[in-house]
C-alpha cells in the first residue's frame, strides 16, 4: 500500500504501538480508492441517498405524539383557551403533582383549593368538591343533564353528547371550554395569593 513510516512525525515505538500499526495495514491492504463522485449515504431511506425531507419523517416518526383522541378547536373561543384545552388533553399542563414528579420542589402536592386530594388533571377540573358544583350549575342553566360520570373527557366531550343543531353545540362548547380556563386562572389566583379559596 506505500505507507511508510515517514508520514509520521516519529515512528511507532516496539510493543503494542507496533502490534497496532501492523494489525492497520493488514486491513488495509485490500481497500481501494474508486474514481467517483463523493455523496452522502443515508439508512434512513431507502434510496440510500441523504436528504432532509427523509430526516426529518425519521425524527418526526420519533418524537411527535401520535394516537389519542383528535383535538376540536372551537373559533367562538379565544385561542388561547382552545390550547389550553388541548394542553388538557395531552396531560401537559403543570399541575403539583406533576411539577412534583419532575423533582421541582414544591410546598404540598395536595389541591390548593380543597387542601384534601392530590392535585391531579382530573382532580382539578372534574374532582375537587370546591369545584364540581359549576359543572351543576352550567347542567342546571342550559337544562341538561350531567354526563353520568364526572371526567375531564366527560366534560371536554359534554357538547357533543347532544343532537343541537351547529350554533347551540357551539355555544354550549364554548361556555364549558370557558369554564375549564375559569378554572385553571381561579386555582392560578389561589396559588399565587390573588383569591380566596371558595370564591370561584
Amino acid at each position: 500500500m506505500g505507507l511508510g513510516f515517514n508520514t509520521f512525525r516519529r515512528n511507532p515505538r516496539e510493543g503494542v504501538e507496533q502490534e497496532q500499526w501492523d494489525d492497520l495495514i493488514l486491513l488495509l491492504q485490500d481497500f481501494r480508492l474508486q474514481t467517483v463522485p463523493d455523496r452522502m449515504g443515508s439508512v434512513l431511506d431507502t434510496s440510500d441517498t441523504f436528504s432532509v425531507s427523509s430526516a426529518r419523517r425519521y425524527l418526526d416518526g420519533i418524537m411527535l405524539f401520535t394516537g389519542g383522541p383528535v383535538t376540536r378547536w372551537n373559533n367562538w373561543i379565544p385561542i388561547k383557551i382552545n390550547i389550553l384545552i388541548w394542553r388538557i388533553r395531552l396531560s401537559n399542563i403543570p399541575t403539583r403533582e406533576r411539577l412534583s414528579h419532575r423533582g421541582i420542589l414544591v410546598d404540598s402536592i395536595l389541591c390548593p383549593i380543597c387542601s384534601s386530594r392530590v392535585e391531579t388533571i382530573d382532580h382539578i377540573f372534574a374532582g375537587c368538591s370546591d369545584l364540581i358544583v359549576l359543572w351543576s350549575r352550567i347542567a342546571v342553566w342550559w337544562g341538561v343533564n350531567l354526563p353520568s360520570q364526572i371526567t375531564m373527557d366527560s366534560l371536554i366531550n359534554w357538547a357533543v353528547s347532544f343532537p343541537w343543531r351547529i350554533g347551540q353545540l357551539k355555544a354550549f362548547d364554548a361556555v364549558i371550554l370557558i369554564s375549564f380556563w375559569c378554572i385553571w386562572n381561579f386555582r392560578n389566583a389561589t396559588i399565587f395569593g390573588a383569591a380566596i379559596p371558595g370564591n370561584l
